[in-house]
């Protein structure tokens, strides 16, 4: 074969061999196709053109003095930065266990001595088409991988784990998912009059389609419950099955879904459930079953009528005060205890549920609950796992909950009545300590929120046997949080954007800020 016709190899090639004819040899026959060659006379100096130069193909001969082939190979194979270069053993010796043994060790491929021109040639060509094969994979995965993780954050932006402070109940929720993207939806949606809908969704399969249906579906429900929130749940299911079904037309993808209306006149929750696991309940410590009967098929199934679910599937949830509901997706009762393989199971849950509703220092259940469930041994990061609960306010522990002018007078009234009601119940230390956070924060609101004596704030004051919550809410100027974790004195303890937040954060024992929707959410908590 002519020079002018033989095809460009391409490639840098590293020869390692401590005789420079063989060197020679191979430099000259394979730069003549078109190869870069670098070339070392022992694996040490192999190893030291590693550190600078990066080749695509390593030709490692077996027998060097001092470092063989064979320690050179699994030298290459151990370092992160080298493991992913194809090593070829150059070796005279024709015994399967020496070729066995290269292969043991990470090399791909073996050539024995005398060469032969074009046998070498082509194990150089095929491992050199491999090795760009392999980068173009590689490169391809980490493209995916970020794109999946930048899908990921935009799709977790949309689903925020931000609580609902509401006058007759709270709302707290946790969410992760077992990929950068995930298969299921959540919300909850205040509405005028106390009213508000909660909803969690679980769409079957995992990859891209479900976590993209999850964020159609999220953007649809929420809409839908504003928009439709007077005519139930069932109404509100049959318009998301419908639109679900009109742009997924794949039996494949179907969402399961449980939707529940709070009616501030009754104090009930009017649920619907689309084919989704039964809420838990606990109730004085107590588990109580969930209302049977009702329920429907998931929404977006293909089969069944275009409006499958009716009044009568509704189940109105009778939520006396001081009841805990559970929300969830089926993550959490699937996933599998490590050592005996059983699934945890809606009574394992329910149990570990409970348990977390007595220990003090769970402020946010929901992650409490999916950390109890690891600490138990169980695998909760092989689904997605949605927690989502609803703590109905018992009437009795509420010593404040008002709408309070953004005013210095009306702030110093209620800061002093505050502190008059905590020292009728004896708690002294609680008292000045929540007298001194109200007017701080309330002051900050006067001061640097934009709004005038004309708006309102709301407040609510919690007593509990262990200590007391108090929440604000305004809907001024978004807060600069970037401050908000200031717990030591030197910085502008002042300033526009922080207002003031390191004596709130010294005061109380635990704070909690956020932004929801146009709302600036405080609550802060109180040891006795």
């Amino acid at each position: 074969m002519s020079h002018a016709s033989r095809a460009d190899l391409g490639g840098r090639v590293l020869v390692v061999d401590d005789e420079r004819p063989n060197r020679l040899y191979l430099k000259k026959l394979l730069s003549s196709y078109g190869c870069e060659l670098f070339e070392a006379a022992d694996g040490p100096a192999a190893l030291e053109i590693l550190h600078h130069q990066l080749p695509d193909l390593i030709l490692a001969d077996v027998m060097m003095p001092g470092m063989d082939g064979f320690e050179l190979c699994g030298a290459i194979k151990a370092q992160p930065a080298t493991a992913n270069i194809p090593v070829i053993m150059v070796t005279a010796k024709g015994h399967i266990e020496d070729i066995e043994k290269g292969f043991d060790l990470g090399a791909m491929d073996y050539i024995r001595k005398p060469f032969n021109a074009r046998e070498l040639v082509l194990r150089v060509k095929n491992a050199l088409a491999l090795k760009r094969s392999n980068d173009a994979l590689a490169h391809w995965k980490r493209r995916v991988s970020h794109e999946l993780e930048l899908a990921g954050a935009i799709q977790h932006s949309m689903f925020p784990e931000k609580p609902l402070f509401a006058g007759p109940f709270d709302v707290r929720i946790k969410y992760r998912s077992s990929m950068d993207i995930g298969g299921d939806a959540f919300d909850v949606i205040t509405l005028p009059d106390g009213r508000c809908g909660v909803y969690v969704a679980d769409v079957s399969g995992h990859g891209v389609a479900p976590a993209m249906i999850a964020s159609m579906l999220k953007v649809t429900a929420s809409d839908l419950i504003r928009a439709f929130y007077d005519r139930g749940p069932a109404f509100i299911c049959n318009e998301l099955h419908v639109r679900i079904r009109a742009i997924i037309n794949n039996p494949a993808y179907y969402a399961t879904m449980l939707l529940a209306l709070y009616e501030p006149e009754t104090g009930h929750w009017i649920c619907m459930n689309c084919g989704h696991p039964d809420p838990l309940l606990v109730h004085d410590g107590v588990s109580v079953p969930f209302p049977s009967g009702g329920g429907g098929i998931p929404i977006g199934m293909s089969f069944g009528p275009d409006r499958p679910f009716s009044e009568e599937d509704q189940t109105v949830l009778e939520s006396p005060p001081g009841m805990h509901i559970l929300l969830y997706t089926d993550g959490l009762t699937e996933a599998l205890h490590q050592s005996t393989g059983e699934e945890c199971g809606p009574e394992e849950l329910n149990r570990l549920f409970a348990q977390v509703l007595v220990d003090s220092d769970a402020i946010n259940q929901p992650a409490a609950l999916l950390d109890l469930l690891e600490h138990e041994n169980y695998a909760v990061g092989h689904d997605d796992c949605t927690a989502i609960t609803i703590h109905m306010i018992e009437p009795s522990h509420v010593l404040m909950q008002r709408e309070l002018a953004v005013d210095m007078q009306a702030v110093s009234d209620c800061a002093e009545q505050m502190e008059k009601l905590l020292l009728g119940l004896g708690s002294e230390d609680l008292a000045v300590r929540i007298r001194l956070v109200a007017m701080e924060h309330a002051m900050n609101v006067v001061k640097h929120s934009g709004l005038g004596p004309e708006n309102k704030m709301w407040l609510q004051l919690l007593f509990y046997p262990q200590g007391c919550r108090l929440v604000f809410i305004d809907t001024g100027r978004e807060w600069d949080l970037s401050s908000a974790e200031l717990t030591e004195p030197g910085a502008d303890e002042y300033a526009e954007g922080g207002r003031g937040l390191l004596i709130t954060n010294l005061a109380a024992d635990h704070v909690e800020r956020y932004r929801r929707d146009t709302q600036n959410i405080v609550s802060y908590l109180f040891g006795k």
